[in-house]
C-alpha cells in the first residue's frame, strides 16, 4: 500500500507463461509429451510444439512431443492413459471446463489404473471473464478431489507456477494444477520454496484467519489490510495444494483463532472450504468456518466487475468477514 492506503501499481505476468517456460525447460531431460485440444496458443504450451515438435509433422513425424488431440477433450484423456500405460508421462492440457467432458475417460484410463499424469486446467472461475458461464469452470477442484490419488494445485503467482510445474514432475499419481486466465500480482520471491502438501502464512495475524488460493490471495491480502484498519488483527494462510490441504499450518493457527474465512473462486461446495473444514475436524480442532466462494453461474464480464459482484474483491471479503462479526464497514 502507499502512502494514501492505495494498492501500489505492480507488475502482473501471467502464470501460464510460467507453465510454458517451465514445460520447455524440463522438456530437455524428463520423458514426457504434451497433449493439447487446439488451444496451444492460450495454455502457453505453443514454444513446447516448436521446440519438440508436433507429432506426425515434419520435421519430428513420429519424434514430435506435442500431440494434438484436436477439440476432443475425452480422447485426448483417453489416450493419456495409453502413453502412461507405455511407460511415457502425459502432460494434459486444456480450459478447466472442457476438462469436465474428459473427466470419465481420465477417470477410466489414468486414475483408476493408477498411472502418473499432469493435468493444466486453465482459464479456472469466474475470473475467466467476458468467455461467460460457459467458460468458468467453478466445479473443477471438487471433481479432481474427489480422486484418490490425485494432488490439486492453485499457484498465486507466476513465481509459485512456475515453482509447482517443476515440482509436479516428481510427485506421483495425478496433479491437477488450476491456472488463471488473468495476469496476476507478483506474491513470492524467487527465494520462496514451493512446497506439495505445505500452506504459506502471508500474514500472521489472531483471532480471524483469512484462507486463500490461486487467484483470491491477492485481492485475501488486500482485504487484511483493510480489516486492520478496523482494529482487527487477522491471519493469512495461502494453500496452494487445495487437496491435500495442510492440516498442521491450519491447526497451529486454530490455537488462536475463533473464525476461518475461506476464499475461492470456485463454488464453495467440495472445494478450498470443505478441504479446511475436512482438515480442522481430523485436526479435532473444530471452528466457525465462513465460506466464500460462487454460488450461482455467473454470466459475462470483466475479471473486476465478477469479482465485485459475486464478493471476491477485497471489499466482499471485508464485508463477510465484518458480517460474521457482527459488524458493519
Amino acid at each position: 500500500m502507499d502512502d494514501s492506503g492505495k494498492p501500489k501499481a505492480v507488475e502482473r505476468r501471467y502464470v501460464r507463461d510460467a507453465f510454458g517456460e517451465a514445460l520447455v525447460e524440463l522438456g530437455v531431460e524428463k520423458n514426457f509429451v504434451v497433449l493439447g485440444a487446439d488451444l496451444d496458443k492460450s495454455t502457453k504450451t505453443l514454444k513446447f510444439r516448436e521446440k519438440f515438435g508436433e507429432f506426425g509433422k515434419e520435421p519430428f513425424y513420429e519424434k514430435g512431443r506435442w500431440i494434438s488431440c484436436g477439440v476432443s477433450e475425452a480422447f485426448m484423456c483417453a489416450a493419456a492413459g495409453g502413453l502412461a500405460a507405455r511407460g511415457v508421462k502425459p502432460v494434459i492440457t486444456t480450459f478447466a471446463r472442457f476438462l469436465e467432458r474428459g473427466f470419465e475417460p481420465l477417470l477410466q484410463s489414468v486414475a483408476i489404473p493408477g498411472f502418473d499424469a499432469f493435468v493444466l486446467g486453465s482459464h479456472g472461475g469466474i475470473g475467466t471473464g467476458q468467455d461467460g458461464s460457459s467458460a468458468q469452470a467453478i466445479e473443477d477442484i471438487a471433481l479432481f478431489r474427489t480422486l484418490p490419488n490425485a494432488t490439486v494445485i492453485c499457484p498465486a503467482d507466476y513465481e509459485e507456477a512456475k515453482q509447482a510445474t517443476f515440482a509436479a514432475f516428481e510427485c506421483p499419481g495425478i496433479v491437477y494444477m488450476r491456472l488463471s486466465r488473468n495476469p496476476l500480482p507478483p506474491i513470492f520471491a524467487k527465494e520462496y520454496l514451493f512446497q506439495f502438501g505445505k500452506g504459506v502464512e502471508l500474514i500472521p495475524g489472531k483471532g480471524i484467519t483469512l484462507v486463500s488460493t490461486g487467484e483470491t490471495t491477492y485481492p485475501a491480502l488486500l482485504a487484511a489490510t483493510k480489516l486492520k484498519t478496523q482494529k482487527l488483527n487477522p491471519r493469512l494462510i495461502h494453500l496452494p495444494t487445495v487437496h491435500p490441504p495442510d492440516q498442521t499450518v491450519l491447526a497451529e493457527a486454530a490455537q488462536d483463532t475463533e473464525l476461518f474465512v475461506t476464499v475461492e473462486d470456485h463454488s464453495p461446495r467440495g472445494g478450498l472450504g470443505d478441504a479446511v473444514l475436512e482438515a480442522l475436524s481430523q485436526a479435532n480442532a473444530p471452528r466457525q468456518v465462513v465460506k466464500i466462494g460462487v454460488e450461482v453461474y455467473a454470466e459475462s464480464g470483466t475479471p473486476a466487475e465478477l469479482y465485485q459482484k459475486y464478493g471476491l474483491d477485497a471489499d466482499g471479503i471485508v464485508r463477510r468477514v465484518l458480517g460474521a462479526l457482527g459488524k458493519k464497514l
